[in-house]
């Protein structure tokens, strides 16, 4: 245990692959829109997707709200997605000499579902104010909303804008109940430090993950390493990279516990052309522990039990 004046950081396990508490629900509904593996990513187009369930016209739905740019285009895509089969698409294009269309609104239709009548559901957005945290980021940090609205409720609000998105809406109300954030995937790029801002709970705090990988492979005594800090604070550092480039540890820090899990074997063994994997999944302390195993399938993309809410990081290496 490391002790800090701000928070305290406590690190448990050793740097290898332990079996942990459920993970997240839906994540893979991303997978289209950012895709898990990165196969079909491209380095130079930064893109995050945000997944929430809601309740839309009688079931409750996946809906992911996605933003993407590059030096061609900047565009928001709000995707809604159910067992049911129906499904819905709005994709606005956010061109920098047509001020007019960062805010407005959209009418789509959710149809395709075996045993559900087709509905109407409009999305609504105001991007006037937005703020930026850096060039080429796609998504706003803050002044701004995206909602979605359907049978005269608002099912959900994204941004932090939500007073003027329910005015923006009226006579609309918000719903009873509110969508649930489910998952994160966001891609970040650097040589030696990648930086991410992430949010552990629905309206918990705003925190800094700073990244590090360093030190000379190959030749020699030449070793890696690396180091994950939450806030500032070291959370996780990993000696002898090249042999425990897998692995998983939990972490506290300012009363919240998380548990966090990298795979940087593709930096290592793939010449740079696929990205490390970073999960960062908040800790219910109350629930029970899941079979052997659940990290790996956690890493691999092959889990999706009814946990809460995970960040996916990947972070590509530029030379």
């Amino acid at each position: 245990m490391q002790d800090h004046k701000s928070a305290y950081i406590h690190r448990s396990g050793e740097h290898q692959l332990q079996a942990a508490p459920s993970t997240c629900d839906l994540a893979a509904a991303v997978d289209d829109v950012v895709p898990a593996n990165g196969h079909h990513h491209k380095p130079g187009k930064a893109v995050t997707a945000s997944v929430y369930r809601a309740k839309i016209a009688g079931h409750s739905r996946v809906v992911t709200v996605s933003w993407s740019r590059d030096l061609l285009s900047h565009a928001f895509t709000i995707a809604i997605s159910g067992a049911d089969g129906a499904s819905a698409e709005c994709r606005v294009e956010l061109r920098p000499w047509q001020f007019w269309r960062r805010a407005g609104s959209r009418r789509v239709e959710l149809s395709g579902g075996a045993s559900t009548a087709p509905a109407t559901v409009r999305v609504l957005w105001d991007l006037r104010r937005a703020r930026f945290a850096g060039a080429g980021i796609p998504e706003p940090r803050f002044g701004y909303f995206v909602a979605l609205e359907a049978a005269g409720e608002v099912v959900l609000v994204h941004g932090d804008l939500r007073r003027d998105a329910l005015r923006r809406a009226a006579p609309c109300a918000a719903a009873d109940a509110e969508a649930v954030p489910v998952a994160r995937r966001e891609h970040v790029f650097g040589r030696r430090r990648f930086a991410a801002k992430a949010r552990f709970h629905d309206h918990g705090d705003v925190h800094d993950i700073a990244i590090e990988c360093g030190g000379e492979r190959g030749e020699g005594d030449g070793d890696m390493e690396m180091s994950i800090a939450i806030d500032g604070e070291e959370a996780v550092q990993v000696k002898h990279l090249q042999w425990k480039f897998r692995g998983n540890q939990s972490v506290t820090f300012s009363r919240a516990k998380v548990e966090v899990y990298w795979d940087v074997h593709d930096w290592l063994f793939s010449a740079g052309t696929r990205p490390a994997l970073f999960i960062f999944r908040p800790i219910v302390l109350s629930s029970s522990s899941a079979p052997a195993g659940m990290a790996a399938g956690m890493l691999a993309g092959t889990v999706s039990t009814t946990g809460g809410f995970c960040l996916y990081l990947y972070a590509w290496k530029l030379d």
